[in-house]
C-alpha cells in the first residue's frame, strides 16, 4: 500500500470530505485525480455527480444528510439499516471519485471525447462500481470511517449498475485466468484508466492473450477490429440498465458469453490465417466459468455476436500481459444553486427511486 491507514478519523463530514478524493488516489494507486476539492450539494434528481469541470455534486438527501447524521452519533452502535444507508452513501461517494481516476497528465477533455464512443460509459460505469464495491471497506478504513460508525464494515448494500458490473468481472477474470494474472488486477488497472485509455487497454489484453502477437508482423487491424467487437458488446448492455436488478445483471451475463464467443471466433480466424493448416490449434475459448455465469446451462458456440433480445418488459518469463499493456474527462462550468447541468451524453441510472446517479 502506498500509504498508512488514516490514525485519526475526520471528527466531521467536512474533513472526511475533503480528504476522500487523496484516500481514493491512495486506494486505486492511480496517478492522479481530475476532482478539484469541490463539492456541491444538490435537491432533486441526482444522487452523484463527478462532473468534466472537477466539480463533485452530491445529494443533500440521500447522501449527505446520512452522512451528518453518521457524525452526530460518532462512535455509537447503530441498527444494520442505518449502517447500510451509511455505506451506500459512501458508496455513491467513492463510485464518484473513482470517475476523477487516470494515469499522470490525463486530461478531462480527452476523457470527455472517448467517454462519447459506443461503449465507453458502459464500460467506465461497470468498472467504476466493481471497483468500489471491491474496494469500499478499504477505503472506509483508510478514512477511519469504521471508528465514526462501528459496524459498517459488516453491513452491506446491493450495488448498482447491474447491466454493466457482471459483464466488467465477467470478462476481467477470465482475461486474469488466462494471462496468469492475480485476482482483480485487471479492475484495477483499468479503473487506474479514464475513458481515454480503458478500451485500448481492454483490447490489448484480449490481443496479448493470443497467439497474434506472435504471428503479426502487424496488429493494428486486428486490434481494431477487437475493440469494435468489444464496443459492440458493452454498448448493448444499456438495452438492459432500466430491468430489474436480477433481469439486468441475467441479460449482462448472457450478453457477455456471447460476446466471448465472437471474440473466439475472431481470434481463431486472425491466428488461421498467419498459420499452416497443418500447425493450427483448437480455436481460443473465451468463455466465462460457471461459477461466473451463475448458470449451469451449457453455452452455444455462436459465429457472430447476437446479444439475447431485450424482453418487453424493458422499457429501455516475459512481462504479463497487463505490464504489457500499460507499457503503452469535463464540462461546463456548475451554478451551486441548481441541480448540476449534464454534459453532452449524459450518464444516468436508477440508484434509489426515483433518484439518478450521474457520471
Amino acid at each position: 500500500m502506498t500509504a498508512s491507514v488514516i490514525a485519526a478519523p475526520p471528527d466531521s463530514l467536512e474533513e472526511l470530505l475533503a480528504r476522500s478524493g487523496q484516500v481514493a488516489v491512495e486506494v486505486s494507486g492511480a496517478g492522479q485525480t481530475a476532482w478539484n476539492g469541490q463539492v456541491v450539494e444538490t435537491v432533486g434528481e441526482v444522487l452523484g455527480l463527478a462532473h468534466w469541470d472537477g466539480t463533485l455534486y452530491l445529494d443533500s438527501e440521500c447522501i449527505l444528510d446520512p452522512l451528518r447524521q453518521m457524525y452526530l452519533h460518532a462512535g455509537e452502535e447503530q441498527p444494520l439499516p442505518v449502517l447500510v444507508q451509511y455505506r451506500e452513501s459512501l458508496a455513491t461517494l467513492l463510485h464518484e471519485h473513482a470517475h476523477f481516476l487516470g494515469p499522470a497528465g490525463a486530461t478531462q477533455e480527452a476523457a470527455r471525447g472517448a467517454f462519447t464512443r459506443p461503449g465507453s460509459r458502459q464500460l467506465e460505469e461497470g468498472v467504476a462500481e466493481a471497483w468500489a464495491q471491491d474496494h469500499l471497506n478499504e477505503y472506509l478504513t483508510r478514512l477511519g470511517v469504521d471508528k465514526v460508525a462501528p459496524g459498517i464494515e459488516d453491513a452491506r448494500g446491493g450495488g448498482y449498475y447491474a447491466a454493466f458490473v457482471p459483464a466488467v468481472r465477467i470478462l476481467a477474470a477470465d482475461l486474469e485466468s488466462r494471462g496468469n494474472l492475480q485476482p482483480g488486477e485487471v479492475l484495477r488497472a483499468l479503473n487506474q484508466q479514464t475513458a481515454e485509455g480503458q478500451f485500448p487497454l481492454l483490447t490489448t489484453l484480449v490481443y496479448n492473450s493470443t497467439r497474434l502477437p506472435d504471428l503479426e508482423p502487424s496488429g493494428t487491424s486486428t486490434r481494431d477490429h477487437l475493440e469494435t467487437i468489444l464496443r459492440q458488446g458493452f454498448a448493448h448492455l444499456d438495452t438492459y440498465e432500466l430491468a430489474p436488478t436480477g433481469l439486468a445483471a441475467a441479460q449482462s451475463r448472457s450478453t457477455t458469453t456471447a460476446l466471448l464467443h465472437h471474440l473466439s471466433t475472431e481470434v481463431h480466424k486472425a491466428e488461421s490465417h498467419h498459420t499452416p493448416t497443418h500447425e493450427l490449434p483448437l480455436p481460443p475459448q473465451f468463455l466465462p466459468t460457471p461459477a461466473l455465469l451463475n448458470t449451469t446451462h451449457p453455452t452455444s458456440h455462436r459465429l457472430t455476436f447476437t446479444p439475447p433480445a431485450p424482453p418487453h418488459s424493458i422499457h429501455r518469463s516475459a512481462p504479463s500481459p497487463l505490464q504489457t499493456a500499460l507499457s503503452g474527462i469535463s464540462p461546463p462550468a456548475p451554478t451551486p444553486t441548481t441541480p448540476p447541468p449534464t454534459h453532452p451524453a449524459p450518464t444516468t441510472r436508477p440508484r434509489t427511486a426515483p433518484k439518478h446517479l450521474h457520471r
